[in-house]
């Protein structure tokens, strides 16, 4: 009875969002061409080149000497210049509970960061910003202690590695692309009351969030709100992207989304302390 209810809720959902498709449809077409211009000018720049990259030093034997002779977890480091979903890529390559090891490497790329907080405060509260969601995660890191990864020194064939991740990769933009069109046709535009628009920004897609966040006229206080929680969900579109890529890595996801409650809560009282102080 349970799952045919469930069944019902998902078939009710998906005829509500195909009829507001089609009476909609210049909305649907305008936030398409809007999602496609984000990944194409945005997200393919930033990602297809991180995700390379990644894949060729994840494959070499770089990760085993940073940890062996500076002691330096390169996961952590990665994912901290990277942001997500680089973080989901590099674990998926360990057949092990990633739980832990996920819920602590959860960043917005730095870049991307830097240039949208920019056009809501000025640079003093940006790098408190971004400073405290570092320490959010480093204090989360020491609470619940992941396990580590050990690297192994091996044989590798560069230019192999190069070609294999250049056509998976292609495929796993493309799995990005369509979760990010998903997310802008939302009928979200639709909803008058600004702070509940702004507030389902915030936990449903990171670039629209902090976009509507430059142009919506609320008060400075709740700005700050509204990017802490963009920032420490990441949006449920960064979600999906992530479990498109972790296949074969198990993750708890009720831990998971406890683990990333202790951050958004850490991540508040860090930006209040040091605002105050500063």
């Amino acid at each position: 009875m349970k799952n045919i209810f469930k069944e019902f809720i998902l078939l009710t959902i998906l005829i509500l969002y195909f009829t507001y498709s089609l009476l909609n449809n210049s909305f649907i077409t305008e936030q398409t061409i809007y999602a496609f211009n984000i990944w194409l000018k945005n997200i393919i720049p930033s990602l297809l080149p991180t995700f390379i990259i990644v894949d060729l030093i994840n494959k070499s034997n770089i990760p085993y000497y940073i940890n062996k002779y500076f002691h330096i977890n390169y996961i952590y480091f990665i994912s901290i210049i990277s942001g997500s979903p680089t973080n989901a890529y590099i674990l998926n390559m360990y057949k092990e509970d990633t739980t832990k090891l996920l819920a602590t490497t959860k960043y917005t790329s730095p870049i991307f960061t830097f240039t949208f907080l920019k056009l809501i405060f000025n640079t003093k509260i940006v790098l408190i910003i971004m400073f405290c969601n570092i320490l959010a995660n480093v204090i989360l890191i020491l609470l619940i202690r992941p396990p580590k990864i050990i690297f192994m020194k091996h044989n590798y064939n560069l230019i192999n590695v190069f070609v294999n991740s250049i056509s998976k990769n292609i495929s796993t933009l493309i799995v990005i692309l369509g979760t990010i069109i998903f997310f802008n046709t939302l009928p979200i535009n639709l909803i008058n009351n600004v702070y509940l628009k702004t507030g389902l920004f915030s936990i449903l897609e990171i670039t629209s969030s902090l976009n509507n966040l430059v142009l919506v006229n609320i008060p400075l206080n709740f700005k700050l709100l509204f990017t802490i929680i963009s920032l420490s969900t990441c949006g449920l579109c960064i979600e999906c992207q992530i479990k498109s890529i972790i296949t074969d890595t198990y993750v708890n996801y009720l831990k998971y989304m406890k683990y990333r409650l202790y951050h958004l809560i850490l991540f508040m009282f860090f930006t209040l302390i040091l605002i105050l102080i500063f």
